[in-house]
């Protein structure tokens, strides 16, 4: 597990590096355990399973504080005011390990001094609702209307993703994903009615989006925007070709990707674990 990239970020911002000079992790914590439950029928002989559920999970970790006397109150402090600040707002912190994050509440907190009087143990649990790790996958489709592709990248905005160039605005992508995923997926305009196809089942929106608007799906939250040229934000639920839900989740495995690519648009899938992969780090 060296090199392993473990942070907490708060719904303020803030970044604590668990694995750092001034704050870690101690031995025992474990964000590799989790449990189905099973939905059964009592039979005569044993059961019949009809179906697994999962409640929210909770970790518990010790966080080890280093340093001066004054360094590791003012760690402390601060650390335990960005706890409850999320709890008081409703708002979750993050939990990332490598390329995986868990969205989380410190809901308990227990603070005691280590014997040697240098060392300062801070015992907390991480409550998550959604129990599931969630690694992003993001790929950006561009538009072939009559332009190069270096013109069509020149958004305004900045995408650190892989891109497709597509062939007749159709590409095959093996996401090597093993289960079903969320998405969000944005369309740039200018486009009418844009329409894109993934292995049979179609995502529409109704309506016109001029130069530098663009509509975001998002099928975990069930949510459609807008957004205009002015940055303004719209409701854009309704605008949804009704006849193919844009909210069912993609299948696993290679996605089969078409469309008539006189518009471009980015997708991101949601891969989601009970646990972040297994990965080895140099």
């Amino acid at each position: 597990m060296s090199g392993v990239n473990l942070k907490y970020v708060a719904s303020s911002g803030r970044e604590y590096n668990l694995r750092s000079e001034t704050l870690r992790t101690r031995r025992g914590a474990s964000f590799h355990a989790w449990k189905y439950d099973p939905s059964a029928v009592a039979l005569q002989y044993g059961e019949r399973v009809t179906a697994f559920t999962k409640d929210a999970a909770t970790y518990e970790a010790t966080l080890t504080l280093f340093g001066t006397d004054e360094e590791k109150l003012a760690l402390l402090d601060q650390m335990h005011d960005d706890f409850e600040l999320d709890m008081r707002n409703v708002t979750p912190g993050r939990l990332i390990w490598n390329d995986y994050y868990i969205d989380c509440f410190a809901s308990e907190s227990e603070t005691d001094p280590d014997d040697s009087n240098f060392l300062v143990d801070n015992k907390v649990s991480f409550y998550c609702p959604n129990p599931f790790w969630i690694r992003e996958k993001t790929r950006h489709f561009y538009s072939r209307a009559g332009d190069t592709q270096e013109a069509f990248l020149d958004y305004p905005y900045d995408y650190p993703y892989d891109y497709f160039s597509g062939v007749s605005g159709a590409v095959s992508w093996p996401t090597e994903i093993p289960f079903e995923s969320d998405f969000k997926m944005i369309i740039f305009g200018p486009v009418v009615d844009p329409r894109i196809l993934i292995n049979g089942h179609g995502y529409q929106i109704l309506d016109t989006l001029e130069q530098s608007e663009r509509i975001t799906i998002d099928s975990k939250k069930g949510t459609i925007v807008k957004t205009l040229a002015n940055g303004r934000a719209e409701n854009a639920f309704d605008l949804r070709n009704k006849a193919e839900s844009v909210f069912d989740k993609l299948p696993a495995g290679t996605l089969r990707i078409s469309w008539p690519g006189t518009f471009g648009f980015d997708l991101t899938l949601f891969e989601e674990r009970s646990e972040p992969r297994q990965e080895v780090r140099t």
